[in-house]
């Protein structure tokens, strides 16, 4: 078991430097392949050594060692998250397809939520092609991937989970896309952006209704906090945009990881 944890651990610190790549390079149009990582000022190449997961950031000072141009610590912050979340996925499910499938699922996640923070977008790439990819999965292995339909009332119904993650999927994403026309309606404004809808299928599609709902009420009540903090403490506008993908992405993991309980008794 220990050297389960140590496995899934180094797995997931390796994983996030790859996510590191993507959330750079991806909304850009860029390779995630090639070239290889380097300073993102000089352009010289990253050593071996500088590109071990989190230990690289500290063992380089944090620096580049030709120009000494600072690193982000946020290239070191996404990777250490990514390992912290691979070893709560593999508390909750375990070793197998299930936790393989959960955890993909949690580093879209991680993907969408700073390509928003920093560029105001979501990908199609990640949001519709991770949408289609759950769907085709609990079609096909529905024992395996459809693990959040198991008990509620469509399956009470008797609904299959592919059934169930289809009408959840659209579900989510239909009732974000009335939620964004009726805001524009109201306000002659756009209240939220198509990458949003996009991610609320994904969303409904691998977690279900429970999972949606969660999804919904975390990520708006986080949303609020962070809008009337925005307004006291920095005199922002009510009307200033924020990301929404990042909040949308916490309820999700509260509900992939089953800390949504106290929800659903």
């Amino acid at each position: 078991m220990i050297l389960e944890i140590i496995i899934v651990a180094l797995l997931g610190l390796s994983i996030g430097s790859f996510l590191n790549v993507v959330i750079i390079r991806l909304p850009r149009s860029r390779s995630i392949v090639r070239p290889s990582s380097r300073c993102g000022f000089c352009r010289t190449p990253l050593r071996l050594s500088e590109n071990i997961p989190v230990l690289g950031f500290f063992l380089s000072g944090g620096l580049c060692r030709r120009c000494g141009h600072p690193f982000s610590f946020r290239y070191a912050f996404v990777e250490l998250l990514t390992g912290v979340l691979a070893l709560a996925v593999y508390s909750v499910f375990g070793m197998g397809l299930t936790a393989v499938f959960i955890f993909c699922f949690v580093c879209t996640l991680i993907a969408i939520s700073f390509i928003d923070l920093d560029l105001r977008l979501i990908p199609d790439s990640l949001s519709i092609g991770g949408w289609v990819l759950a769907l085709f999965l609990i079609g096909i292995q529905p024992e395996y991937f459809g693990i959040f339909h198991a008990s509620g009332p469509l399956t009470e119904m008797g609904w299959s989970a592919f059934m169930q993650a289809c009408f959840c999927s659209i579900l989510g994403y239909g009732l974000f896309w009335l939620m964004a026309r009726a805001y524009y309606f109201l306000r002659k404004e756009e209240g939220l952006g198509g990458g949003d809808l996009k991610l609320m299928g994904l969303i409904g599609a691998v977690l279900g209704l429970q999972g949606l709902v969660t999804t919904i009420l975390v990520g708006s009540l986080l949303g609020a906090l962070l809008g009337l903090a925005n307004m006291i403490l920095r005199g922002q506008s009510k009307h200033s945009q924020i990301p929404f993908g990042p909040f949308l992405s916490m309820g999700a993991l509260l509900s992939t990881l089953h800390l949504d309980r106290f929800l659903w008794p």
